[in-house]
C-alpha cells in the first residue's frame, strides 16, 4: 500500500498542552500495552471529546498548539491518530512524542509557529505532508512549513513499525 502524503478534510482545532496521556488516550492502553490501531482509534481525544472518534472522517486533520501530547511518551495516541487516517500539524511536540509519530507511521507536520492562529474548528484544509505545504481552503490562505526531513519521510514510507506490528499480531 502506497504511503498517503497529501490530506484534505475537515480540521479539528486544539490548544496548547494536550497530554498524551488522559487527553489525547485514556492511560490504560499504555498500561495494557494495547497496539492494534483498530481498538485505539475510538478512545482517540476522548479525554477531550468522548465522541471524537465518530465525529472524525479520514484525511481529517487535527491543528494543535504548542506541547502537543506532552508526559510520558506512549505510542498509544498516535497509533489511534494513524487508525482514525488523520493527519496531525503542530506548533510544537516534545522529543518522545516526536519520535512515537514517527515509530507510529503519522503523516505530520511538527514545527509549525502560529498554525493555530491560521485555522478555526471545521476549516477545509488541505496538507501535503512531504513539502509542507498548508492550505486552508475556507479562509483562501496558504502557507509552507518545514516538512520532516527526507530520512524520516523514508522511514515513514517503509513503514518498519507497523509491518513489524503486524507480524506480532499474527505470531499470537
Amino acid at each position: 500500500m502506497q504511503f498517503k502524503w497529501k490530506y484534505s478534510g475537515k480540521c479539528w482545532k486544539f490548544g496548547n498542552n494536550l497530554g498524551i496521556d488522559g487527553d489525547i488516550m485514556p492511560l490504560r492502553f499504555a498500561i495494557e500495552r494495547e497496539l492494534n490501531p483498530e481498538i485505539l482509534k475510538n478512545y482517540l481525544m476522548s479525554g477531550i471529546d468522548k465522541d471524537f472518534h465518530n465525529k472524525v472522517r479520514p484525511g481529517d486533520i487535527i491543528v494543535a498548539g504548542k506541547r502537543f501530547a506532552q508526559g510520558n511518551p506512549h505510542i498509544q495516541g498516535f497509533l489511534g491518530i494513524v487508525g482514525k487516517k488523520l493527519g496531525l500539524v503542530v506548533e510544537s511536540i516534545p522529543r518522545g512524542s516526536f519520535r512515537n509519530a514517527i515509530n507510529a507511521g503519522l503523516p505530520f507536520l511538527p514545527n509549525c509557529p502560529g498554525v493555530t492562529e491560521l485555522v478555526e474548528d471545521g476549516d477545509d484544509l488541505q496538507v501535503d505532508f512531504k513539502n509542507g505545504e498548508f492550505i486552508n481552503i475556507s479562509k483562501k490562505s496558504k502557507h509552507n512549513f518545514k516538512p520532516l526531513d527526507e530520512k524520516l519521510q523514508t522511514r515513514l514510507e517503509i513503514g518498519d513499525w507497523k509491518a513489524n506490528f503486524s507480524l506480532r499480531l499474527s505470531s499470537k
